[in-house]
């Protein structure tokens, strides 16, 4: 998995998890989390331990403390941990 992608996801789940209401309804935003669990889930076991090592780095450079620990709790919350 590469790191370009990982961005990509974080930059998406981080978008789902703070839109606010004007701009995302909130089951549409839920949806779409559950759905970027659920593939994630796929992942085979290595694949999940390079996305957790790939995220906890992309996270460390993330801007906002607070979306930086959302992302590292992203594993344990979506079932890839």
């Amino acid at each position: 998995m590469s790191r370009t992608l990982v961005q990509v996801i974080a930059q998406m789940a981080v978008f789902l998890e703070f839109a606010d209401e004007t701009t995302l309804h909130p089951d549409a935003a839920v949806k779409q989390l559950e759905t970027l669990a659920f593939q994630l889930q796929q992942l085979t076991p290595t694949e999940r331990r390079e996305f957790i090592r790939l995220l906890s780095e992309v996270a460390d450079e993330w801007p906002s403390e607070r979306e930086r620990q959302y992302l590292l709790n992203l594993p344990d919350a979506i079932g890839v941990a």
